[in-house]
């Protein structure tokens, strides 16, 4: 996953060559709003959003998440998969809410060589598998009415 050393070297190098103020949302970023710290996770989306034109927001998946809504966002870019396939949907999810009004894009950068598979495409590979596998286990097929009854005894 990616580091926090990394998210702040990632921060440092978007302020610079963007002129931005970039926010990171991790871990260490508190959810709640407390005496000592009141920049909280949803604080920092808010003034994410309040800015208008080009802005960026890194956040850690596993932070993020959960609870929170990023309409103001239309780009999500994993810079590494998760591997569990459950928890990036559910980080990409933040931006496809109810009030989002632009179309959204996902991004996944993979390393791609010519002559054999690098980890990222093995890596496609198995969650995909994953995702396949879910569906074919989790995910039931339409059943009809009378199928339902007829397995309850009705």
């Amino acid at each position: 996953m990616m580091t926090k050393r990394l998210q702040r070297v990632l921060k440092l190098w978007l302020d610079q060559i963007y002129d931005l103020n970039v926010a990171v949302i991790n871990g260490d970023t508190q959810a709640v709003a407390t005496r000592a710290e009141d920049m909280t996770r949803k604080k920092l989306i808010a003034e994410f959003e309040a800015k208008s034109g080009f802005n960026i927001l890194i956040m850690s998946p596993v932070a993020a998440g959960v609870g929170l809504t990023v309409i103001g966002a239309n780009h999500v870019v994993h810079l590494e998969r998760h591997w569990n396939p459950a928890k990036e949907a559910q980080a990409s999810d933040r931006v496809y809410r109810i009030g989002q009004t632009k179309p959204v894009f996902i991004h996944l950068p993979a390393v791609i060589h010519p002559q054999f598979d690098s980890f990222d495409v093995h890596l496609d590979r198995l969650l995909r598998g994953k995702l396949m596998l879910k569906e074919a286990v989790v995910t039931p097929e339409a059943v009809s009415e009378s199928e339902m009854m007829q397995s309850m005894g009705l």
